[in-house]
């Protein structure tokens, strides 16, 4: 958080230029100030002392705490409601968007799945199908293979060693348990080694489950299929969304079946089934050539590339290391709604941060030339200065009493 509040948001590049061609112009009006002033009077010290007015009046410090204040508020504001900004650049630009894409497991869903269904094919028992499956997922962090390991610690199953293990991206795992090699993972990759029964399949994944298979190397031997229920507070954030005129998507490597019921229940109707990691990246970038502002919100090793490419990243804090790592903002209640929080936040921000340069602006606009008409000494000068100071830094700290909605 203090690593983000010491950080520049591009706003404060263009308060910075500004203030670079301030400086030398003010300083330029206090000396033709001063000339003039010499000249129309010929009193020395009357010059001399409206010279100072203007370049004491002129001090551009109202015009450099204007963004830095209000941006130091708002991250502090936003860690208190559990929302972790790295820099002040993802702040700003949170107010931009205009696509927020959301993952599925862990994201709109709560994270924890369970394991609903376990069937065998012919003589194989659902013991030796869960045995198997446990036993190939065991190493992985993925929410699916934690709910099959868990199935097994739950019943008893004892899992067995794996070797010549193989995990492929987007499609499953692979190795070999006691001489035989086996496959879990999508039914369309499973089926390369035998007869699936597709009708079993889709009647599982219309009910929302996301249906493994397990074979061995020349026969189909069972199916699990995994539930996770999606958080009641996704859908209310998905709806705020869409009331602001954001337009929200759902990308998931999971089945048609089961990405269509997920989005039906949280009200989402513009959603990508069957998508690998890669491919995730690439819808980003291709919306982010439309000039459209991206936002993905993910949470596993497999969103990453998405949340490199993202214009401002969320991950939960439950999600891995390399998802937090990766994004920009990191949510700690683990909670849709406080992106939308975070949208709004940037929003009032930016206000402050746009009236706080607009006071500035017309701090010295009218300033300068009272100065340079004799109308202020320096004492008066530097009291008004400081007071824009005080005003601006006034006007940021109003940003805690924000209700963020």
């Amino acid at each position: 958080v203090t690593t983000a509040q010491g950080s520049k948001a591009p706003i404060q590049r263009l308060a910075d230029k500004v203030s670079g061609v301030f400086v030398p112009v003010v300083v330029a009006i206090s000396i033709l100030t001063f000339f003039v002033t010499w000249l129309m009077t010929q009193n020395l010290q009357a010059a001399f002392v409206s010279a100072v007015s203007v370049l004491v009046i002129a001090c551009p410090c109202a015009l450099g705490l204007a963004t830095p204040t209000a941006v130091v508020v708002g991250i502090g504001k936003a860690a208190g409601l559990g929302i972790l900004f790295k820099d002040a650049k993802a702040l700003e630009l949170a107010e931009k968007i205009n696509v927020v894409v959301l993952d599925k497991t862990g994201t709109i869903t709560e994270g924890k799945p369970v394991v609903m269904n376990i069937e065998g094919v012919s003589s194989v028992s659902q013991a030796e199908v869960l045995m198997a499956a446990a036993s190939l997922e065991k190493g992985s962090s993925h929410p699916l293979a934690h709910a099959i390991v868990e199935a097994a610690k739950q019943r008893g199953v004892q899992t067995q060693a794996v070797t010549s293990f193989k995990s492929i991206s987007g499609q499953g795992v692979e190795g070999v348990i006691e001489g035989k090699h086996y496959r879990l993972g999508k039914p369309s990759w499973v089926a390369e080694g035998g007869f699936i029964n597709s009708s079993r399949v889709a009647e599982l994944e219309a009910q929302g489950q996301t249906v493994m298979v397990l074979g061995s190397s020349d026969r189909i031997l069972g199916y699990i299929g995994v539930a996770d229920r999606i958080r009641e507070s996704s859908k209310v954030a998905i709806a705020e969304m869409r009331a602001r005129g954001i337009q929200v998507m759902m990308l998931t490597g999971d089945n048609e079946g089961t990405a269509r019921e997920i989005a039906r229940q949280a009200g989402i109707s513009d959603f990508r089934h069957g998508v690998k990691p890669s491919d995730k990246a690439n819808i980003i970038v291709t919306m982010k050539r439309k000039k459209l502002k991206v936002a993905m919100v993910g949470d596993g090793i497999n969103d990453a590339p998405a949340l490199a490419m993202a214009d401002v990243s969320f991950s939960m804090s439950s999600g891995t290391d390399i998802a937090i790592e990766t994004a920009d903002v990191t949510l700690m209640n683990n909670d849709l709604q406080s992106v939308v929080h975070a949208m709004a936040l940037s929003q009032l921000t930016l206000k402050k941060i746009r009236q706080n340069l607009f006071f500035a602006f017309i701090y010295n606009v009218l300033g300068i030339p009272l100065a340079a008409l004799g109308l202020l000494n320096p004492v008066i000068a530097g009291a008004a200065m400081a007071m824009s100071s005080v005003s601006v830094v006034s006007n940021s700290l109003l940003l805690k009493s924000k209700k963020v909605s």
